[in-house]
């Protein structure tokens, strides 16, 4: 597998595991003042701030990591499907 390719898979399973680390702790009371909750945010919400703008909150909770976990998934699969043929 080309480099450049591995390094893009990988880029986006590392989004994935965050964006499911940002799920989890949500759940807990952590200071939004914390740096690394701050580096977390930072990393996840461009990419969950489009997917919010599109998809309300539905009874209260927000589908937008789901979303964006799926569209990731089906990305990763894209590309690996691209380097293997």
């Amino acid at each position: 597998m080309p480099l450049l390719f591995t390094i893009a898979y990988y880029a986006l399973d590392a989004l994935i595991y965050l964006l499911l680390a940002a799920a989890i702790l949500s759940w807990f009371p952590i200071d939004p003042r914390n740096r690394w909750m701050r580096l977390l945010h930072a990393i996840t919400d461009p990419i969950l701030h489009p997917i919010r703008a599109l998809v309300p909150p539905i009874g209260g909770f927000s589908l937008d990591i789901l979303i964006a976990v799926l569209l990731l998934g089906l990305v990763r699969r894209i590309l690996l499907q691209a380097v293997v043929s």
